[in-house]
């Protein structure tokens, strides 16, 4: 899939945002090395990895705050070089720390980045009372920014990224600092905003939003981008394939068969349904069976087995769950950290 992407930038330069062969030095080490990406209309688009990693300086190169020492930036089609100017009217940015005035209002925040991105002034309050309503930060429209609560100044900074309504928005940890309810919000927010005319680059720590939020993802390690693909992908190429967990009947109800017999009884049935899986955690009534991907042709045979087996053997409940993208992580964390300097 990275040759893919290297093809992809060749052919689509004009997309949203398309990153081609770059390096960035700084003082002398390479901090992102040979990276390539395309974003299209439409797309969001989550650069995962560990802290030095290499997203910050990605975020950095395409804000023109770092100079690539190799390749080229393009933002809608213009170079982030040699036509900036052209390049951020592009552009929105959601940095990570919110960047706003503490003296001004809510409301003074967006009517003056409408303004400064073109928005005309007969269309101004029409605009900025669409993302505060949009936002549900209408009652605090008034307010200093200063006084506003962590959540409100996040939605703030994501509605100067969007406002004129750019073809690439930059979003840097969107949802840090939030409640789960305010994120599950601006999600939501997120999701509906990008469905069309406009493309996004995210970076997160948080493999839930990522998950939430992503069409496609890539995995940056040690300055590279090590993969690229959707989430489904990347859990079906490297995931571990699925976790079956079952829960023996107890408690309140007795048991008709010794407690040894029942986890041989399960240990066969479940090398009968899944030949090679691996026993992973015994502990009292809990077993947790890793199977791999190739043991699973068929879900719903396998819920099938499971629930006609549940009687006959005992197991008061069970579940079958397949890899985590936070397990396709930290796998590859895991790889940085045995090969690291």
């Amino acid at each position: 899939n990275l040759r893919k992407e290297y093809q992809n930038t060749t052919r689509v330069c004009n997309s949203s945002c398309c990153i081609k062969d770059a390096d960035v030095e700084i003082h002398t080490k390479v901090a992102v090395r040979n990276l390539s990406l395309a974003v299209d209309a439409g797309e969001v688009f989550g650069l995962l990895g560990h802290n030095g990693a290499g997203k910050t300086t990605t975020m950095k190169i395409m804000i023109a705050e770092e100079a690539a020492s190799k390749g080229r930036v393009k933002i809608g089609g213009h170079n982030i070089t040699s036509n900036v100017d052209e390049a951020f009217q592009m552009m929105g940015y959601c940095p990570q720390h919110d960047a706003q005035w503490k003296n001004i209002t809510v409301r003074e925040h967006l009517e003056c980045y409408a303004a400064i991105r073109g928005v005309p002034s007969s269309d101004i309050a029409r605009v900025v009372d669409m993302y505060l309503a949009g936002l549900q930060i209408h009652e605090h429209s008034g307010k200093q920014s200063q006084h506003c609560s962590g959540g409100t100044r996040r939605k703030l900074s994501f509605a100067m990224a969007m406002v004129g309504g750019p073809c690439v928005v930059l979003m840097d940890e969107p949802s840090t600092g939030m409640d789960p309810r305010s994120k599950r919000f601006l999600w939501d927010t997120i999701l509906a905003s990008f469905q069309g005319t406009r493309g996004a680059i995210l970076t997160t720590h948080s493999m839930e939003e990522a998950d939430a939020l992503c069409s496609r993802v890539g995995i940056m390690v040690k300055g590279e981008l090590r993969c690229i693909g959707s989430t489904q992908h990347l859990k079906n190429l490297y995931g571990a394939g699925y976790t079956l967990e079952m829960k023996l009947r107890g408690g309140d109800r007795t048991p008709t068969t010794p407690s040894s017999d029942r986890h041989a009884d399960l240990k066969e049935f479940v090398a009968g349904l899944f030949p090679d899986a691996t026993l992973e955690e015994s502990f009292a009534d809990r077993l947790v069976f890793s199977v791999p991907q190739h043991a699973v042709t068929s879900l719903a045979e396998c819920f099938s087995q499971l629930e006609k087996a549940k009687s006959e053997l005992d197991i008061e409940e069970y579940s079958f769950s397949q890899t985590t993208l936070e397990q396709v992580f930290l796998k590859f964390a895991h790889y940085d950290e045995v090969n690291g300097d």
